[in-house]
């Protein structure tokens, strides 16, 4: 199982776009991945023939693609918002979309908001 302080560092490792997709290191994801998912690799784009049609992420604009890491038993596509989890083993893919920051004064904000609330239901 992966972690959410793995998750965490995911996403800051791959927080920039590569500087070309050669050095996304798509030679080892196709070879441990490429035939279980049914992988099309064109120029620009990563298809995914084994998802349904209308799944969001059968088809990934390399652009978008910030990192790819392997795991034990997953290998990960990381882009700048999710992380898509492909199984080693059988066809299972896990998205992990990448929480919304919020700055200090907007959690200030809600907190205010929470104890006002808090305090007229009482």
């Amino acid at each position: 199982m992966i972690s959410k302080r793995v998750i965490k560092a995911l996403y800051k490792k791959y927080s920039k776009p590569p500087k070309s997709p050669v050095s996304l290191n798509l030679d080892e994801f196709m070879a441990i991945c490429g035939e279980l998912y049914q992988v099309v690799l064109t120029d620009d784009t990563i298809t995914f023939s084994q998802m349904s049609n209308d799944n969001p992420f059968r088809t990934i604009l390399l652009r978008n693609i910030y990192g790819i890491e392997k795991f034990e038993y997953h290998m990960a596509l990381v882009s700048s918002s999710y992380i898509l989890f492909f199984n080693r083993d059988e066809v299972d893919v896990t998205v992990h979309f990448k929480p919304e920051s919020t700055n200090w004064i907007k959690r200030f904000y809600d907190w205010c908001k929470y104890r006002l609330m808090r305090k007229d239901n009482s």
